[in-house]
């Protein structure tokens, strides 16, 4: 019963937010649609660049690992356990 509550209160809010974003951008004064379009704008591009930068990030944080590493952490592991081999 909840998950039906919160479905029909996200629908009816979105609706209601589309209706009146619509208002703003086509029956408002020149000036109030321009400063929707501006504030619209501007959240899609931070929104880009917050994404751009969240993933440069995480190139620079991540540790390079060269194939040859790859290559011999292969061979120390055990198949089954995932610990290295004794030898």
């Amino acid at each position: 019963m909840r998950k039906k509550t919160i479905g029909a209160l996200l629908m009816f809010s979105t609706t209601v937010f589309m209706g009146f974003y619509t208002y703003l951008l086509f029956f408002s004064n020149k000036q109030l649609q321009e400063v929707t379009l501006k504030i619209t704008i501007y959240s899609l591009v931070l929104i880009l660049t917050a994404s751009l930068f969240l993933i440069g990030y995480g190139f620079f944080k991540t540790p390079t690992i060269t194939p040859q590493e790859v290559r011999e952490k292969i061979k120390n592991i055990d198949t089954g356990s995932g610990r290295p081999k004794e030898q």
